[in-house]
């Protein structure tokens, strides 16, 4: 194996695929990313036997092969390289060597038979969505999914796809995220429960501004996502999201429309004097004057109220929130003027963008 790239090209690939080669030591080729040499360029690939990364990295292939070294060194020591040309090729040894104009470096390795496969996924119907939307979707949901690794199910986002309409939804019991987004070229409805982990990856991965096309295949055990020569493959979690839509209220007694910029300083302000480890802010809406009331007291830190004003429509009411619920929701919620609906101070409460349908926040009160 011999390759000549540049090491912008293979840093670039290797900070994509190094994350999730983990220290494992029950099966320590796990630690190492393969790089694989066609004529084409090479692929470097980790796993972490549940999530797979591939990534296409242009360069000139002298002699075809394939190798594993430590992923997380490998990527270190080449960050830490000049810009310039690079070469990479078997030693007699069997270590790999690391070129450059002025260094020359042999990094210990495995041979890369022993490296597992990551599962092929068919290619044959594809479904296509903008890589900004499912950013910035992702994004809106993925802070409301359970952190708890026992709980599978709820430690993930669920993807419904169904016509041209992708639904993401997160939970981890006590609030609710649920965001809508075009796709094309679905044909039937599936549900997939994609693993949190996954996503993160995911994240990465789209971590830049530059909106692209990003390719989705799956089918019943696996999911890939597809970006310009980068492909994310996972497992899909086996069983059955939560039915989370027959507790989103139909109807509302109190309906508020506000001003988030305005809002959200009011419950951080008056959050810090809120009782610790409860984290509770009663909001109380008031249709006579109009305004949002936001109070909280505790016997350590003191006691504070603070005003907003607001469009209340509907009954007088109160609920009480856990406010780092409130404040993730409305930092998720991009437009300025949004909507809160409420029934009592027993069911959840609804807030979102006003104007805008496929964006919807759900919080579970704190019950007094």
């Amino acid at each position: 194996m011999k390759i000549i790239c540049t090491q912008e090209n293979l840093n670039q690939g290797l900070n994509l695929v190094s994350h999730i080669a983990n220290k494992n030591s029950n099966l320590p080729i796990l630690n190492n990313v393969l790089i694989k040499a066609e004529k084409e360029g090479i692929t470097l690939i980790t796993t972490d036997l549940e999530i797979g990364v591939k990534v296409f990295v242009r360069s000139k292939v002298e002699e075809e092969g394939s190798f594993t070294v430590d992923a997380k060194l490998l990527n270190s020591f080449i960050n830490l390289l000049p810009k310039e040309n690079i070469t990479l090729f078997l030693a007699e040894d069997g270590s790999l060597e690391v070129k450059s104009k002025n260094q020359e470096t042999a990094i210990r390795g495995m041979e890369a038979e022993d490296f597992p496969l990551i599962p092929e996924i068919s290619k044959e119907h594809e479904i296509e969505v903008s890589s900004l939307d499912l950013k910035k979707s992702l994004s809106q949901v993925i802070f409301a999914a359970s952190l708890d690794n026992t709980r599978v199910e709820i430690n993930a986002v669920n993807f419904n796809f169904k016509g041209e309409q992708l639904t993401l939804a997160a939970t981890d019991s006590y609030r609710l995220a649920e965001k809508k987004i075009k796709i094309t070229n679905q044909e039937k409805e599936s549900n997939l429960i994609i693993p949190l982990k996954t996503l993160q990856e995911l994240m990465r991965i789209l971590s830049d501004n530059a909106d692209r096309k990003l390719k989705i295949y799956f089918n019943e055990n696996q999911i890939m996502f597809s970006l310009d020569g980068v492909d994310l493959v996972s497992r899909v979690i086996d069983g059955n999201y939560p039915d989370y839509k027959q507790i989103i209220p139909e109807k509302f007694n109190t309906n508020i429309k506000c001003e988030a910029d305005k809002l959200l300083p009011a419950i951080k302000a008056v959050s810090l004097f809120c009782k610790q480890g409860i984290n509770d802010i009663r909001m109380s809406f008031d249709n006579a004057t109009n305004e949002v009331v936001i109070t909280t007291a505790s016997s350590h830190a003191g006691k504070s109220m603070a005003k907003v004003p607001a469009e209340v429509n509907g009954e007088n009411n109160d609920i009480v929130f856990n406010y780092r619920y409130m404040i993730d929701g409305l930092n998720n919620i991009d437009q300025k003027e949004i909507f809160i609906k409420i029934n009592n101070n027993t069911s959840p409460g609804v807030m979102g963008p006003i104007g805008h349908e496929d964006y919807i926040y759900l919080v579970m009160p704190i019950r007094q």
